[in-house]
């Protein structure tokens, strides 16, 4: 069953309920912005470190062609996440060292955690929480320069386009399921440069209906008001990823990440691996790690 929400304009939020209905509150919370610490050099977890963590939740979110200069322009974009219905995580680790630990506990185990930092919004000490790993694919807006453009292109429904960039964020989850996250943007987004066996995704257009509120924010050239029966109503053009992904597998090699521990402090570590997808599933496997 999929679902669609019309979320903050310009963007709407399609929910692939592979897994449950309900959307996780996603929060950005003050309490820790220490940025992630330095590694150190010469260490690692052994020659057998391996985890595997299925991310079982998709979201796709379609964006309007926005007012330049109003605000920074949404992309197209799908999401991957583990969410409290995911269920399946294993990890192969001979080595003690906190931060192994710690990888083999984000990547290859659903197991609660027990925060023990500072009381704050999101946690109180001794509360439990789980570790939620994310991926999150963006691509640039199709080269449609109006509606008009659109209409004398044939009115396409599906456009291919490459991926503009892929980022992996390690969350906190609470037992409510919100996906939380300490300290500013730059120190949760961690880029991921992956080699995977599509390069190129089908990007569905549609006309949209929108609110007079949302319509203030949009680029009026996308956009026409049909009448319906008594009422007047304002259709503006959305792109958005097409559910029907057709991956297979993408490899990463070695790629910096900031895991988040028990109490929101932040330290990068090196992993490589690869993503397995099968319909609206995915496993993420670890193969190899740096401190």
């Amino acid at each position: 069953m999929n679902k669609v929400t019309l979320a903050i304009v310009p963007l709407l939020l399609l929910t692939a309920c592979g897994s449950e209905n309900e959307q996780p509150l996603e929060k950005t919370s003050p309490a820790q912005s220490n940025p992630p610490t330095a590694k150190s050099p010469g260490q690692n977890c052994g020659s057998d470190f391996y985890t595997e963590r299925s991310l079982n939740k998709f979201e796709f979110s379609s964006v309007f062609w926005q007012v330049e200069g109003s605000r920074l322009q949404s992309k197209p974009e799908f999401r991957f996440y583990a969410d409290n219905r995911s269920l399946s995580a294993t990890h192969t680790i001979s080595s003690d060292k906190t931060l192994c630990l710690l990888a083999a506990s984000v990547f290859g185990s659903i197991s609660a955690e027990v925060w023990d930092g500072e009381d704050n919004a999101s946690f109180k000490k001794g509360e439990l929480y789980y570790y939620a790993p994310e991926f999150k694919f963006q691509t640039n807006l199709p080269d449609i320069a109006s509606l008009k453009d659109w209409r004398s292109k044939g009115k396409p429904e599906r456009i291919t386009q490459p991926l503009e960039n892929v980022n992996l964020t390690i969350h906190h989850r609470n037992k409510d399921n919100n996906l939380i996250t300490f300290g500013d943007l730059q120190t949760n987004l961690n880029p991921v440069a992956l080699n995977c066996d599509q390069t190129e995704f089908d990007i569905t257009l549609s006309l949209k209906k929108v609110s007079d509120i949302a319509l203030a924010t949009l680029q009026p050239s996308y956009c026409e008001t049909q009448i319906i029966g008594k009422n007047t109503e304002t259709y503006c053009l959305s792109a958005g990823f097409s559910q029907d992904i057709r991956l297979e597998s993408c490899k990463f090699d070695s790629t910096k990440v900031a895991l988040p521990d028990q109490r929101g402090n932040k330290t990068s570590v090196e992993v490589s691996g690869l993503v397995k997808f099968s319909e609206m599933s995915a496993d993420l496997q670890i193969t190899g790690i740096n401190l």
